[in-house]
């Protein structure tokens, strides 16, 4: 949320408007979570339904599946991540060439902290079995001995509630993104 816009409130009216915002956005991708769901389903093996199950059995036949989606995520994802990325920051004037080089050289660095090949995996995964994946940048405090690196994870893109109004196809122009999951206590 634009922090300008809720430095007024009190903290239960945030929580209230956190809360309608969630309902807002939940509703608007409902549709898409349930097909998401069933494509999760249907890649790990449930690509039968109840009925076509019982019709097949009663024949004396098995319901066999012969699970084509699997190998080819996985063919996918070997291809793009065989190879170690490289980072490379163009500058736009001479005089930016070292501060190009220095990002280069932090992107690399994110990378191998945060186990990006595994992240990158991840989110391929999500992409080609839901159609969405997505990466979290984010601040981590405690690691290098409390002085704090800048990583980054893959989040699962059921846990993803995106302003529905957005029309980027990156969601750049989300007025807000809610990351909402379930814990046990």
């Amino acid at each position: 949320m634009p922090e300008e816009k809720y430095n007024k409130l009190t903290d239960k009216e945030v929580v209230q408007k956190v809360q309608d915002l969630f309902r807002t956005y939940s509703k608007n991708r409902e549709t898409w979570a349930n097909h998401a769901q069933e494509d999760k389903e249907f890649r790990l093996g449930k690509q039968w339904t109840n009925e076509q199950k019982r019709v097949l059995e009663s024949r004396g036949q098995a319901p066999i599946v012969v699970n084509r989606i699997h190998p080819a995520v996985e063919a996918a994802k070997a291809m793009i991540t065989a190879n170690r990325p490289s980072f490379r920051c163009a500058a736009r004037e001479d005089s930016d060439n070292k501060v190009a080089q220095v990002l280069s050289h932090l992107l690399a660095y994110m990378y191998d902290i945060s186990d990006g090949r595994s992240v990158i995996r991840e989110v391929v995964d999500d992409y080609y079995v839901t159609g969405l994946g997505y990466i979290h940048v984010y601040q981590d405090p405690m690691m290098d001995m409390g002085k704090g690196e800048v990583c980054f994870h893959s989040v699962d893109p059921l846990d993803v509630y995106v302003d529905p109004n957005s029309r980027s196809r990156f969601f750049d122009d989300a007025e807000n993104i809610i990351i909402s999951r379930f814990f046990t206590r």
